[in-house]
């Protein structure tokens, strides 16, 4: 097994994990750890695919919904709206 240097905090917070009684050593501790950094790495990867094939439809796109005039026309509106409504601007 690798020695492996904590901070302070971070050693604290691995003992009082094991004092708790969720852990038994250490090294289940650190285990968990990377376990879930391997999974929120997955998660963002596939997030990040998602987006970019997202952003390739809506390029690709032939007849977009409608023209970004038309967007910051409606953005306009809405925005008048909630301040004559005594709304946040």
């Amino acid at each position: 097994m690798a020695v492996i240097d904590l901070t302070p905090d971070l050693d604290h917070f691995v003992r009082s994990q094991i004092e708790a009684g969720r852990f038994r050593d250490p090294s289940e501790v650190i285990a968990a750890g990377l376990r879930l950094l391997e999974e929120d790495l997955a998660t963002r990867a596939e997030h990040r695919d998602q987006l970019l094939s997202s952003i390739v439809a809506a390029f690709d796109d032939p007849q977009p919904g409608f023209s970004v005039a038309v967007a910051f026309d409606r953005l306009e509106e809405r925005h008048a709206r909630r301040v004559s409504n005594g709304g946040e601007p």
